[in-house]
């Protein structure tokens, strides 16, 4: 089977079933659940190719969304999927302060923090801020691609999760872009749905992904 039939057979299949979701433990309720989630959604990833994929899927999966339907809540208890980015954008920020502080210090400790008291505060106009997303993540992958082996083996300690290496904090990104692309493709497809728009092609671009 060619990698287009492969991807038109998936893309057949997320229309005919339910579309498949991604759920990943809260992070404060449960840290051990939530490591472990993530790392098992990793398993088996190149790192590398999906954090730098992860912000290029995300652009096409809102290629010809508009901004109101991208800030559109897709049903009760979801972000829109323009909050996701903003969401993948924290992150970054974290992460890459994280990551720098466990290649320049000797297992050093930081804290978490409460996402869903980050979401709301004060972002860029969405366009802006996927934009704004894309530069600090392809900066935090220069970093990332130049540690050596002894540095992914480095440790720092988790102020709610505990002691980890590098490479454990690398996957768990790697796992969290995973859901989270996951998350705005169900987001996406919900708002369009009910605008009356078609998803063929929005099932056929995630399908190329890989993800499911």
């Amino acid at each position: 089977m060619t990698t287009q039939t492969a991807t038109a057979a998936a893309a057949q299949a997320l229309a005919d079933t339910e579309v498949p979701r991604i759920d990943i433990p809260s992070a404060t309720e449960d840290p051990a659940a939530y490591v472990t989630a993530l790392l098992d959604v990793a398993a088996g990833r190149d790192v590398f190719d999906v954090l730098a994929k992860t912000p290029v899927w995300a652009a096409r999966l809102f290629a010809d969304l508009s901004t109101e339907l991208a800030e559109t809540v897709p049903e009760p208890g979801e972000w829109p999927a323009a909050f996701v980015v903003g969401h993948l954008f924290d992150v970054d920020i974290v992460y890459g302060f994280r990551w720098r502080l466990v290649a320049t210090e000797d297992d050093p400790v930081y804290p978490g923090y409460d996402e869903t008291l980050w979401a709301p505060l004060p972002r860029l106009p969405f366009r802006q801020m996927l934009d704004a997303w894309t530069g600090l993540r392809a900066s935090n992958v220069a970093l990332l691609t130049a540690l050596s082996p002894e540095d992914w083996q480095r440790t720092g300690r988790h102020g709610e999760q505990g002691g980890e290496t590098m490479e454990v904090m690398i996957r768990k990104v790697v796992g969290h872009d995973i859901a989270h692309v996951n998350q705005i493709y169900r987001a996406i497809r919900l708002v369009r749905r009910a605008a009356g728009l078609d998803v063929a092609e929005l099932d056929a671009t995630y399908a190329s992904f890989g993800l499911h």
